[in-house]
């Protein structure tokens, strides 16, 4: 199917608590929808780098589980790009990626803008650029198996570490910043495991959304 240039591209919002799943839902759907060459957009790429603070100062402000830790303005003004059929560069000044030297990449628009974050939905104006919002609901014990798994046994990390930092930012944050959230999802899908039912559903709605085609304002 061509890329009609007069109408909006379809985003779609992926939120869930962390380790829910977000990214390989994402990863899912992509997939699912290459003929269309899908965009992906981490929340996680729109991390501030908190240069601002001193070293003992970021120490004890640094967050990922806050909304204080994304730069809501560059995310926003990426996504309105990807809506208005224009490119964007990445990864955007500011951020952790940047900071890290990460080469610069540009991305092309597509029909289909998929955005996956723990925090997403927390941004009113971000949420008013979503056609279609999820939230992946996943058992609190599952999804701290789940981290403790990735951030230690596929990534190298230490497991105290890991531990000390779930507990102080992820615990208190959570119920606050994240869980909240799931009020203003369109769907709520179960995905303790994988949701097959839910993904080609969610596929089928894109594809007719598309078809139908949103004028451009």
């Amino acid at each position: 199917m061509p890329i009609d240039k007069n109408s909006i591209p379809i985003t779609v919002g992926i939120m869930g608590g962390s380790a829910s799943g977000k990214t390989t839902f994402a990863k899912a759907l992509a997939e699912e929808l290459a003929d269309l060459s899908p965009v992906v957009l981490n929340q996680d790429s729109y991390f501030r780098d908190w240069s601002e603070y001193s070293e003992a100062e970021r120490e004890r402000v640094i967050t990922a589980n806050h909304p204080d830790a994304v730069l809501w303005d560059a995310l926003i003004t990426d996504i309105k790009k990807l809506r208005s059929r224009n490119a964007i560069d990445v990864p955007t000044p500011g951020t952790r990626g940047a900071q890290r030297g990460d080469e610069k990449t540009s991305i092309q628009p597509s029909d289909v803008v998929i955005v996956e974050g723990h925090l997403i939905f927390w941004s009113e104006d971000l949420r008013d650029l979503m056609d279609i919002k999820l939230f992946l609901d996943v058992d609190a014990h599952e999804r701290v198996l789940r981290r403790m798994l990735r951030d230690v046994a596929q990534r190298g990390g230490d497991l105290e570490w890991a531990i000390n930092w779930y507990r102080r930012d992820v615990l208190p944050n959570f119920p606050v910043y994240t869980e909240p959230c799931k009020q203003y999802a369109d769907l709520v899908i179960p995905f303790q495991d994988e949701n097959p039912v839910a993904l080609h559903t969610l596929i089928a709605a894109i594809r007719a959304k598309i078809q139908e085609g949103t004028p451009s304002p």
